[in-house]
Parts: C-alpha cells; sequence; structure tokens
C-alpha cells in the first residue's frame, strides 16, 4: 500500500464541520427573524434579542469544541493525516472564517431594529 492519505469520511467532516455550524447559524436568525416578525411587534424584539443570544451562544460553543479537538489531536480523523497537515490547517482557517461568518450574521440584528 502507498503512504498517500486515503479520503475518508471523518477527514471531510473535520473540514466542513464549521461552515455548517455556520450555515446552521445564519438560517437559524433569519429563520426566526422570519417567523417572529410575523406575529404581534410587542414581543419581537425580546424574543429576537433571545433567539440570536441562544443560536450564537450554540454556534461558537460548536466552533470552539471542534478547535479544541483539532488542537488536541485526539479525533480519530485527525490521526489519519499523518505528516500532512495540510486539511489540519484548511479547518483551522475554516474555523475562523466561520467565526467571522457568525460575527457577520449577527451585526444587523444588533444594529438595526427588529423587523425593519
Amino acid at each position: 500500500m502507498s503512504d498517500t492519505i486515503k479520503p475518508s469520511l471523518g477527514n471531510l467532516l473535520q473540514v466542513l464541520a464549521p461552515p455548517l455550524i455556520w450555515f446552521l447559524h445564519l438560517t437559524t436568525v433569519y429563520a426566526a427573524e422570519a417567523l417572529i416578525c410575523i406575529g404581534p411587534a410587542a414581543a419581537a424584539a425580546t424574543m429576537m434579542a433571545w433567539t440570536t443570544t441562544l443560536a450564537t451562544a450554540a454556534a461558537l460553543t460548536a466552533l470552539l469544541l471542534t478547535a479544541w479537538t483539532l488542537h488536541r489531536g485526539n479525533a480519530p480523523h485527525t490521526q489519519s493525516l499523518g505528516s500532512s497537515r495540510f486539511l489540519h490547517g484548511v479547518s483551522h482557517l475554516l474555523i475562523l472564517l466561520s467565526l467571522l461568518g457568525i460575527a457577520w450574521t449577527i451585526l444587523p440584528t444588533i444594529f438595526l431594529p427588529t423587523c425593519a
């Protein structure tokens, strides 16, 4: 057998986890905005603030857990990388990009009025 790295589901999940977390956060925040704005406007601001806070906390926790797992290297899929650290580096860069995406997603909810 050759010493090349064989693609595996673990490697794919390692690379795709951060963008998927960001996508779920984006979808949750904007779907909540759409659904909350359908109802009465009295409680919309409070409901949106709580939804955004909870979704952001969950996304940041998931990203930090992903980064911690990659940093420790205890995940089964990171041990199969061998001497090649390309996927490991790409995963860390995607975590940073996803953090920026989450920050960009919550900016309108911070600076614009709810249901504007």
